[in-house]
């Protein structure tokens, strides 16, 4: 079977996080990626700790199955060099600041007067335009501005990266979409990603209900699936472990009252009046036992229970492994499978690149000659 983006040629101009998981999974696809990178220390990221081999954990990680070239595109030998390639591209992506991309001649209207048919996408914090848009900015502060940790009790950075990862994956149904319009009417594209407007779907449903319970006078500081409700929530175990509860519908909070023998729980089971009641109580209830005991005691009873688990526990979990999600190489390398799974297709690994590998290689394919190589290399 053909991988489904076999033959697709995407250049990608950015660093760090969002930028790295959206190519990885165009790579997974079967994209060639060829990551261009500055010359000295290239991608940030290649030197951000912890290292593995010399080479930073995370970039092992968002990096395999792509090809390395080193251009310094402050030059315009470079500049020009960059532009022969984008003409025998498919995809484009970038992560710079709005206006950045102009000035080093790689914005879209440059290269599309050189490949009209270019998928070329911005992946930039607030997106091209808008009040924000020349902002720096963090994954903290796009979900800042989102609303997200506002909305917990005690406001404090998340535990993942949401604008970051989410833009990445809004950007592969971006450029898989264009790429499939193209195919149609032969048109290229400029793709506007906002990776603080990728956030904002994450917390669709806490604002829905907070406008909602604002124009009938009912807001309240956090939403049913921001730890308002008993059935929703998390606690504290006997042992000082934590638990997640997530009993929605009146079936599942039957299931675990009847289990955990407080039937008369149920009755209150979505009254908004009586939820610091039932959250005292569910409270009290699992601080009765340790967290090994309630995985026991709960285990069948089909109420959306399960334990809070850490980082160092995600990779020994079995499911995780059954589907061979994250895995440690031998030598500390971190290994992420794709979450797209086709069936019937399988990845070939790759590792990391090393800083300007494929330099020469990648080159030759776009018709370079050794000594325009020579040249390029020694800017």
């Amino acid at each position: 079977m053909t991988a489904p983006l076999a033959g697709i040629r995407v250049l990608d101009l950015t660093r760090l996080l969002p930028g790295g998981i959206c190519t990885l999974m165009l790579a997974d696809l079967g994209a060639d990626v060829i990551k261009i990178e500055p010359p000295g220390e290239g991608d940030y990221a290649r030197l951000t700790p912890p290292l593995v081999e010399g080479m930073g954990a995370y970039f092992h990680l968002t990096n395999r199955n792509k090809r390395s070239v080193i251009l310094d595109l402050k030059t315009e030998a470079a500049q020009a060099a960059l532009h022969k390639l984008a003409a025998g591209a498919d995809v484009l992506i970038e992560g710079y600041r709005p206006g950045v991309a102009a000035r080093l001649r790689c914005d879209y209207a440059t290269l599309k007067a050189v490949n009209p048919r270019l998928i070329y996408c911005s992946l930039s914090g607030y997106g091209q335009t808008g009040t924000y848009a020349l902002e720096s900015g963090h994954d903290l502060d796009y979900v800042a501005r989102t609303g997200m940790i506002g909305e917990m009790g005690n406001p404090q950075p998340l535990g993942g990266q949401v604008a970051d990862v989410g833009g990445a994956y809004t950007a592969v149904s971006a450029i898989t979409a264009a790429l499939f319009r193209r195919e149609r009417t032969g048109e290229g594209a400029h793709l506007d990603i906002s990776l603080h407007e990728a956030a904002i779907p994450f917390v669709s449903y806490s604002w829905t209900e907070a406008i909602t319970e604002a124009r009938t006078g009912e807001a309240d500081q956090r939403g049913i699936l921001s730890g308002r409700f008993a059935c929703y929530n998390v606690y504290q175990t006997q042992d000082r472990l934590h638990v997640a509860l997530a009993a929605l519908e009146a079936r599942f909070w039957e299931n675990f009252c009847r289990t955990v023998e407080r039937p008369d729980l149920i009755p209150y089971h979505v009254d908004p009046a009586r939820q610091r009641y039932l959250i005292a109580e569910v409270g009290q209830i699992f601080a009765m036992k340790s967290a090994d005991v309630w995985d026991q005691v709960l285990a069948n009873a089909d109420c959306c229970y399960t334990r809070v688990s850490s980082l160092l526990e995600v990779g020994d979990d079995p499911h995780v492994r059954d589907r061979g999600m994250l895995s440690v190489s031998p030598e500390g390398i971190p290994f992420m499978h794709s979450p797209i799974r086709i069936a019937g297709e399988t990845i070939t690994i790759q590792q990391a690149p090393g800083h300007g590998e494929h330099t020469i290689d990648v080159l030759r394919e776009a018709g370079f000659s050794d000594d325009e190589i020579s040249k390029l290399i020694t800017l």
